[in-house]
């Protein structure tokens, strides 16, 4: 009871273990907050959502969406304008107006202080699918 633990981690089968709460940062920027049930299912910041698709899973009956980053990785000492994730989002195309690129994203609040820094609108997070899923039988 009462512990903090900053645990820092590329996987997150590890991160949902350990947490209850969980904070994902691209390019030292947090890019989602909140409890772990909340990181582990959708809407996720697209960044959360590739890495829950690199999440090693050996059972038969889970159904794994692998999403592999493309584009460039952007340096630290010289970031992109815009968001820090916009080289490499796949979603970027969903945004009108080329916000991604001129513009750094808002903080939008959801469920019981789950929290996600995207530009992408409330309607395509709530349609977002999970990543990994029960195969049914």
């Amino acid at each position: 009871n009462k512990t903090t633990l900053l645990f820092i981690s590329h996987d997150l089968s590890i991160v949902r273990y350990l947490a209850d709460r969980v904070m994902v940062m691209y390019l030292g920027h947090v890019v989602e907050m909140g409890s772990t049930d909340q990181v582990f299912q959708p809407p996720y910041h697209p960044y959360t959502e590739a890495l829950l698709s690199a999440v090693p899973i050996a059972d038969t009956k889970v159904i794994r969406k692998r999403i592999v980053l493309d584009g460039d990785i952007p340096s630290a000492m010289n970031p992109p304008p815009g968001c820090p994730f916009q080289t490499r989002c796949r979603w970027k195309s969903q945004v009108p107006g080329g916000l991604c690129e001129v513009e750094m994203p808002p903080v939008q609040e959801l469920a019981g202080g789950h929290q996600i820094k995207c530009h992408l609108s409330a309607k395509i997070l709530a349609e977002m699918e999970p990543v990994i899923k029960i195969a049914a039988e």
